[in-house]
């Protein structure tokens, strides 16, 4: 674009005129005072015409020459600035990948971005991000891949790119391959950028050129391996993340394990409640990370009762104590403490006469006002936990009695609302 610009005119850019100023005020106009001096002062007291010609040759020629050089000047600034202009394209979309990279959950999303960010920095014609085998013996694996015709692309380079893929892993190097041009085969230039891990790569990047033969540019590589250092990056913070959710969720398990062994009149509750405020989540159109909060916290509400002896547990001080004691034991863990607010407050009412805070309405976490409709519905309809559970029918008009008064009126229209769907049933 901005070659076609320069060939147009050499007035046509900002640039160009400013370049043009300062030629002019440089060369132009020192010249032409030389030149009036020599038409004033020297001309006259030259008698032979040849030596005036020859004159009036060279200030001439010294005109052409500072034009040329201006003109390389030009040509010299214009494609510096080119390039610089080039540099930052490609530095603001590795800022834009490395945000978006950073927030991924997922490493299929963090490869997805990784792959199309090469193509956007290099114009290359396709581009693989390749992982390690899960047995070191096993070739690398294609995870995910960019660009047009990428796949067919891959499948006839496949042999020789794995084999490349694997001496990078293996070695912690980039490989730069020329491009081949024979009868038999047309390969354009590759590069292969390991992506480092602790001990060793977790597999590399690999970007192919597009149309041209030509190898790689410098600024092109250099963007590339900031792009591959940012994908192996957030590649392990986010296996980091799933090994922290794995926790999260197994921990979680054991704890209800052992709170339904410790309750024994009431095994299965919190699965129970889960269930239930899951579909209500859902029913409210909450994101997946609300959503994933209100089901651990539904799950461990009544965590607080493993510090009470089961000879205690239906006394009246243990349930008025165990939301801020189960609140306590979740609020020291990092993993849950987002989860406390949600367990002290599953006992409080909607108009403000519940326990432990007497909260009301909205200062209330919308997820423990799910969560206590939940607790109550399947408290009434457990054989578990009173001697003769109400039939869901019957659990279902308590609920809608108390709205207003123990329960959010607008979860209570919604639960309903799951209810005569037949969303909830036994």
């Amino acid at each position: 674009m901005a070659v076609q610009s320069d060939r147009s005119s050499i007035f046509s850019q900002r640039f160009d005129r400013s370049v043009f100023i300062a030629y002019f005020l440089g060369a132009i106009v020192p010249l032409l005072a030389l030149a009036v001096v020599v038409q004033q002062f020297v001309l006259p007291e030259m008698p032979d015409s040849t030596a005036v010609i020859g004159l009036i040759v060279m200030v001439c020629s010294i005109a052409v020459l500072s034009f040329l050089a201006y003109l390389v000047l030009r040509r010299s600034t214009g494609q510096t600035l080119s390039r610089i202009d080039r540099d930052n394209r490609r530095l603001a979309t590795l800022l834009e990948s490395s945000q978006k990279m950073t927030s991924a959950e997922h490493a299929s999303d963090i490869a997805a971005r990784s792959v199309a960010c090469a193509i956007d920095l290099s114009d290359a014609r396709a581009a693989y991000l390749l992982v390690r085998g899960k047995d070191d013996e096993l070739s690398p694996e294609l995870f995910d891949s960019a660009g047009k015709d990428a796949d067919a692309h891959f499948q006839s380079v496949r042999t020789h790119l794995l084999a490349q893929t694997d001496w990078v892993i293996e070695n912690g190097q980039t490989a730069m391959l020329g491009a081949v041009r024979t009868a038999l085969e047309h390969r354009p230039a590759t590069i292969v950028i390991p992506l480092k891990g602790e001990d060793r790569p977790l597999g590399a990047l690999a970007v192919v050129r597009g149309g041209s033969d030509e190898p790689f540019e410098p600024g092109q590589i250099d963007a590339l391996t900031t792009l591959a250092s940012l994908t192996s990056v957030a590649m392990r913070n986010a296996d980091l993340r799933d090994l922290q959710r794995n926790f999260f969720a197994h921990m979680t398990e054991i704890l209800v394990a052992a709170l339904d062994a410790h309750l024994g009149y009431h095994s299965g509750h919190g699965n129970r409640v889960a269930q239930l405020a899951n579909h209500i989540g859902r029913a409210l159109n909450w994101e997946s990370k609300q959503l994933q909060t209100l089901h651990f916290a539904a799950r461990l509400h009544d965590i607080g009762m493993l510090r009470f002896d089961r000879n205690v547990q239906k006394s009246p001080a243990a349930c008025e104590k165990h939301t801020v004691i189960g609140a306590r034991m979740l609020a020291r863990i990092r993993l849950w403490e987002n989860l406390a607010p949600i367990v002290q407050s599953h006992h409080e009412w909607y108009d403000g006469s519940g326990y432990p805070d007497g909260l009301s309405g909205q200062e209330i976490p919308i997820e423990a006002r799910v969560v206590a409709i939940c607790d109550a519905f399947d408290s009434m309809t457990s054989d578990t936990s009173y001697q003769i559970a109400l039939p869901y029918e019957a659990a279902a008009n308590e609920i809608r009695d108390g709205a207003g008064t123990q329960f959010d009126p607008e979860i209570v229209a919604t639960f309903l609302e799951l209810f005569e769907a037949g969303e909830i049933s036994a």
